[in-house]
């Protein structure tokens, strides 16, 4: 599993905006919709760090957030 920063957009008026999300590098970098879990443990932060794992279909899998990292 791998580290990835989870980035909201700061300002639009799509409600169904994609975040932006990638590991360490920009590596993987991928634009997706968040799940559940992920909205929530996000809260109020417009950026976090994860868990996550890169399917296949080029969509990273996000479990559980850890503590922020420098980068």
């Amino acid at each position: 599993m791998k580290i990835v920063k989870v980035q909201i957009p700061i300002v639009t008026n799509d409600p169904h905006a994609l975040a932006l999300v990638y590991a360490k590098g920009r590596k993987g970098m991928a634009q997706q919709k968040l799940d559940h879990a992920t909205l929530v443990a996000m809260g109020d932060d417009i950026k976090g760090y994860f868990r996550a794992e890169l399917g296949k279909d080029g969509r990273w899998h996000i479990g559980g957030r850890v503590k922020d990292q420098d980068w």
